[in-house]
């Protein structure tokens, strides 16, 4: 089964406003290639760039979503998908969808918060900050592809741990359950 790590920044609370995406492949257990790109939001209104750094200026030229999901698609098609707090990474997908009137692909997802949850109790906070911190991961926060990247290793060391053959094992290990 394909398996992707995807995570989104957003320029505004709206929906249908993603302004980057990211994206991690998973082949066995190692992260095999991590892509971004920008995205012009519907509404070039940034309220969030005091989280990401992202700006009008940066996504001015950048293709809007219909025209990067194409690009993806097909990998996304019938994957695994990961994400840390999967509710708002699958919410941003199927609002931007929407708001564009474009076919979401068909996938899977799989929240490595509530992985992280289960694998490491004792960890005060499971935000993907903290958990890449606790396992040695070096990344850029709130960069989707660092995110995504991020994420990815963590579900990687997570399917270790519980000595899953793969990703896909996991869900069964922790008795989780993916959602459509």
């Amino acid at each position: 089964m394909k398996t992707i790590a995807i995570d989104f920044e957003t320029a505004n609370p709206s929906p249908g406003n993603a302004c980057q995406i990211g994206l991690a492949w998973i082949e066995g257990m190692r992260v095999v290639r991590v892509e971004e790109r920008y995205i012009r939001p519907r509404e070039v209104r940034f309220t969030f760039s005091w989280i990401h750094g992202i700006t009008a200026d940066d996504v001015r030229e950048a293709p809007e979503f219909p025209d990067v999901l194409a690009e993806f698609e097909g990998d996304l098609d019938g994957a695994l998908v990961l994400a840390h707090n999967a509710g708002f990474d699958a919410g941003v997908m199927k609002n931007c969808a929407r708001a564009y009137r474009v076919r979401q692909p068909e996938m899977t997802y799989l929240c490595t918060l509530g992985i992280a949850r289960a694998v490491w109790p004792e960890l005060k906070s499971k935000a993907l900050n903290n958990v890449a911190r606790h396992l040695g991961i070096d990344f850029a926060h709130h960069n989707a592809a660092e995110d995504a990247r991020a994420c990815a290793e963590i579900a990687i060391a997570a399917a270790a741990i519980l000595g899953a053959s793969d990703i896909g094992g996991i869900p069964a290990r922790l008795k989780l359950r993916r959602a459509a």
